[in-house]
């Protein structure tokens, strides 16, 4: 149970120590009185004679002062002056060759002996001679050395010199006292029982030595034997004394199994000053646990509760049945996780588990799927118990409840899959993990874990939503006739009440849509509208792409009443449905019902204001309103200058004042036109229309010089080879000979530097390249197209330039890309994407400076969009918190800590206890915790809170609660090789 302390009598000075007297006359006659003296041990008699044979001396006589210095030194030591030290080193270097250094070596060890310096006592006596001491002098250096071996635990050496020393010897009870404690610290029962009696009549030791009697028998388990001499001898004994011979009474009495004078004697101990340690704690608490005394006892089991050995196995295994007893089953829960080493108790350790597992289903699976986890094990380390079916109906139920889907799919895929109902569970963990993975954008896991759900076809649901995800997939990677077939196979499977039921009719209208098959289109979008009756932002847009087909079909009239009925819902496609709805008006001939309603959405603001706009300029221009048409456009232009209609707007601006004859006014809009999109097809309509202006008025000299300026071929037989040579690259292109055609487009581009159809020519080489998978030579053509300006292809070529640019980890360009993307962009979705790419560029090319600037520019982006936004604040509050700027960064955190299911978001809400922490605040601490628990966190930075929170409690000194908690961690959260299950275990350990 326990190791006793050693009942050691402070004998260092008694024998390393002094004693007697003596006198007489001349020098000869005192010095011999002196060395007898000395040799009986009267070191202060000595001393006195040594000093008047010095005063009679004669002055010349040098080898008698030598003596008599060395005997007094030696007295010096015997008798524990302060100058002893002083006068043997005096004498050492007076005398190097003295006949006495062998006994001033000795005199030091024993000088050091006395002070306790067992370092230098040994130095000193490891110098002597022991051969040349004389016969009383070796008694001394042995007992006086074998002190010093026995004070440093080399108890062989020790018995070695002890020994030596005879039974007749003034040092024999000392000698013997050592050799029996060294044979009952050593385990030698017998052998120290019999040294121990053979000093009852000793007057140094005989009072000890009953005590040292009831220990040996206590240690070879003769119980009755303490309790029946040990009272006697604690009522004789000293305080400190008689609490160890109550701590040896209370655990005979343990021992026999009478837990009432177990805890009588315990009482006794702690009234005495004994210490109540782990094993006294165990005592106490299982004397009273099996006196029904269940609330005491779990107090003091709690408190044996320590390193992972057998006595926190039993005590810990105890206590979580106390807890049970009072219907605690957390705190009965936490108790068993402690108990469950098989290494000890088997018996125990299988119990333990069980109930741990069992009590972590019942309370809900634990915050990080320890129930899977624990349930998992118990069936793995006990296949065949009585309790292996229970325990693998709640892990299937388990699997069932859980909703850490990634924990769950990493457990069940470990669990042998031939068991049915281990499948059924595995194709919905699957299932649930693919959809999470969907959700977060991680492609690549979703589509593995979605066929699998749909390969295990054991739940015909899971199935048939399997498939419907994939579909999904696929539309979202714009492979519509594999997402019709996966929607299709869907639908013959899936009830109509279910919610994917109608989504898959919306999903096939827009796989129809993108093929335009408008008839298809269409019937997939009524199936969606007679399934689906919320009048939500579906239903709006469902409305719109009816509008859109019956204006494919030239059905006007009911493409206008499909719209009316989107704008009914007064959703947000509301803005889309106006502006199709006043478009498909002026097809009609109703042009001032057009007009008034471009006027309605250009004065609302929104998403298609801009070109409400422009479309109203065009409207009157088209009415040969020119002045009207001129105004509305000028306006156009000046509002929304990133439009990818400006440039068209200036080509209409030119048309609108050459026919309100202002020349002048014409030329510069064609000109600006020009400029913004030098190598641009509406470029080549400017410069025919700057042409005609210039010939109309005879100076054909005039438009020559522009186009010298404008720096565009304006040789008619050049312009005609720059027309032909394009013309035969692009039928290459159309043809789909790529090599060919990547050999032509290069060559046009080469001549043609500023060739008329340049921008064309890029746009066809950079698809070839991408066909060719050439990516060096992708990205190289898509950064010169985008460098073209604004031209109709500048957001698709930015769109693609970012994402190849991303994949070669070319983090600045890609950076570049998107950000000219989120300028470009006509929907306010692809500047959102444009701004989260542009956050993420700079976050991983790694430079501080570069990502606190974009960090801080899209969050002041008013359509960066709140994933873009998030990564934005995420980023920021990073980098000053390793700046530290820890208040600056704790403003940022605390924004995104509101919504803790991304990762962004736990981690900040991590961060705030962090500096909780830090702050000394231990009881808020604790709360935010657990508040953080109850959010659903991400798994990894709820684990790392939870391992702050077992700090909360080794500063409280709840060692037992600190242990509980990282021993949740330890078994219950997964991944295992991220970290925290070993840092978790590391904790544990330095508790222990």
């Amino acid at each position: 149970m326990r190791r006793f302390r050693i009942l050691l009598p402070l004998m260092a000075l008694a024998l390393c120590a002094p004693g007697v007297r003596a006198a007489e006359s001349d020098p000869e006659t005192l010095m011999r009185r002196a060395r007898d003296l000395f040799g009986y041990g009267r070191w202060s008699d000595a001393r006195h004679e040594l000093l008047r044979a010095r005063e009679a001396m004669a002055p010349d006589d040098r080898s008698l002062q030598q003596e008599i210095d060395y005997y007094l030194a030696a007295c010096a030591v015997e008798l524990g002056s302060a100058d002893a030290e002083a006068s043997l080193r005096r004498f050492e270097e007076r005398y190097p060759q003295s006949v006495y250094a062998n006994d001033v070596r000795f005199s030091l060890g024993s000088f050091y002996c006395a002070a306790g310096n067992m370092a230098r006592a040994r130095e000193a006596f490891e110098r002597t001679n022991y051969k040349a001491l004389s016969p009383q002098r070796r008694e001394q250096y042995d007992i006086r050395m074998g002190y010093v071996e026995f004070t440093d635990g080399r108890y062989k050496e020790a018995g070695g010199h002890f020994s030596r020393i005879g039974d007749r010897s003034e040092y024999a009870d000392h000698a013997h006292y050592y050799l029996a404690y060294i044979d009952y610290a050593e385990g030698r029962y017998a052998r120290a029982k019999q040294g121990f009696l053979r000093l009852r009549k000793s007057d140094a030791y005989g009072a000890l030595v009953p005590y040292y009697l009831l220990q040996i028998e206590f240690r070879e388990g003769n119980y009755r034997y303490v309790v029946e001499h040990g009272d006697a001898l604690a009522r004789q004994a000293v305080p400190e004394r008689r609490a160890e011979l109550e701590r040896v009474i209370a655990e005979s009495w343990f021992r026999l199994e009478d837990f009432n004078r177990t805890l009588e004697h315990l009482a006794a101990y702690r009234t005495s000053g004994g210490e109540m340690d782990r094993d006294a704690c165990y005592l106490e608490g299982f004397s009273l646990y099996r006196t029904a005394r269940y609330a005491e006892a779990a107090e003091w089991l709690r408190k044996a509760c320590g390193a992972e050995d057998a006595l926190t196995q039993n005590a810990s295994y105890h206590l979580a049945d106390c807890y049970l007893r009072a219907g605690d089953k957390e705190r009965a829960m936490q108790a068993f996780a402690m108990a469950t080493d098989e290494s000890l108790d088997a018996a125990i350790a299988e119990d333990a588990l069980f109930n741990y597992a069992k009590l972590q289903y019942e309370l809900g699976g634990g915050a990080f799927n320890g129930a899977i986890n624990l349930l998992t094990r118990y069936i793995e380390r006990y296949p065949s118990t009585p309790r292996t079916a229970e325990a693998r109906t709640l892990l299937i139920a388990a699997y069932y409840n859980s909703r850490d889907y990634e924990a769950a799919y990493r457990a069940i895929k470990a669990m042998p899959s031939g068991d049915a109902e281990i499948r059924a569970a595995q194709q919905k963990i699957a299932y649930y993990r693919g959809l999470e993975a969907y959700r977060t954008g991680d492609i690549r896991t979703a589509r593995t874990c979605l066929a699998e759900a749909q390969s295990i076809n054991v739940s015909p649901k899971y199935t048939a939503l399997s498939t419907f995800w994939q579909g999904e997939i696929a539309f979202r990677e714009g492979d519509y006739a594999v997402a019709a077939a996966k929607y299709n196979a869907y639908l013959k499977r899936a009830p109509r009440t279910e919610r994917e039921y109608a989504l898959a009719w919306y999903n096939l209208g827009y796989c129809a849509f993108d093929r335009s098959d408008w008839a298809q289109a269409g019937d997939s979008f009524r199936r969606f509208l007679a399934a689906h009756a919320p009048k939500d932002r579906y239903r709006a847009d469902a409305l719109n792409r009816l509008g859109d087909v019956a204006y494919s079909d030239r059905r006007f009239e009911e493409a206008v009443g499909e719209y009316d009925r989107a704008i009914a819902l007064a959703t947000p496609e509301a803005e889309y449905a106006r502006y199709k709805r006043a478009v498909t008006l002026g097809i009609l001939g109703r042009t001032e019902q057009k007009q008034q309603a471009l006027r309605q959405i250009e004065a609302a603001g929104g998403e298609y204001a801009d070109e409400a706009s422009y479309e109203l300029g065009r409207s009157y221009i088209a009415q040969q309103k020119y002045a009207e048409g001129a105004a509305q456009l000028e306006r156009f232009v000046a509002r929304y200058p990133s439009s990818p209609r400006v440039t068209a707007a200036w080509s209409d601006l030119g048309l609108a004042y050459l026919n309100l004859g202002n020349r002048q006014k014409s030329l510069d809009c064609y000109d600006r036109v020009v400029t913004a999109a030098p190598q641009s097809s509406e470029a080549r309509g400017a410069m025919q229309s700057i042409r005609e202006i210039y010939v109309s008025e005879g100076d054909a000299d005039a438009y020559f010089d522009y186009a010298a300026r404008a720096g565009i071929e304006s040789d008619l037989t050049a312009l005609s080879r720059d027309s032909l040579s394009f013309a035969a690259a692009q039928k290459l292109y159309l043809d789909g000979d790529r090599a060919a055609a990547t050999r032509a487009l290069n060559s046009y581009i080469e001549t043609y530097p500023k060739g008329s159809y340049r921008t064309d020519a890029l746009y066809y080489l950079s698809d070839c390249y991408l066909v060719a998978d050439n990516r060096e030579r992708a990205i190289e053509t898509l950064t010169a197209l985008a460098d073209q300006g604004k031209t109709p292809y500048t957001v698709p070529v930015l769109e693609k330039l970012s994402e190849l640019t991303c994949a070669e980890k070319r983090w600045d360009e890609a950076a570049a890309a998107y950000r000219r993307l989120y300028d470009a962009a006509p929907s306010r979705t692809v500047r959102e994407d444009a701004a989260t790419g542009y956050v993420r560029a700079r976050v991983a090319g790694g430079d501080a400076a570069k990502i606190a600037a974009a960090a801080r520019e899209v969050i002041a982006l008013p359509d960066a969009g709140q994933t873009a936004t998030r990564e934005a604040k995420y980023a920021l509050a990073t980098q000053l918190r390793e700046g530290g700027d820890a208040a600056e960064a704790a403003k940022l955190y605390r924004d995104l800590a509101a919504e803790v299911r991304t990762k962004e978001g736990s981690e900040a809400a991590y961060r705030l206890i962090e500096a909780t922490f830090a702050s000394g605040d231990l009881d808020r601490t604790e709360k935010e915790v657990f508040a953080l628990s109850d959010r659903n966190p991400q798994p990894y930075w709820l684990a790392r809170a939870y391992l702050l929170l077992g700090e909360v409690y080794v500063r409280r000194g709840d060692t037992f609660q600190a242990r509980a908690t990282w021993q949740s961690v330890a078994d219950g959260y997964s991944p295992a090789d991220d970290g925290i299950v070993e840092e978790a275990r590391a904790r544990i350990a330095k508790l222990n």
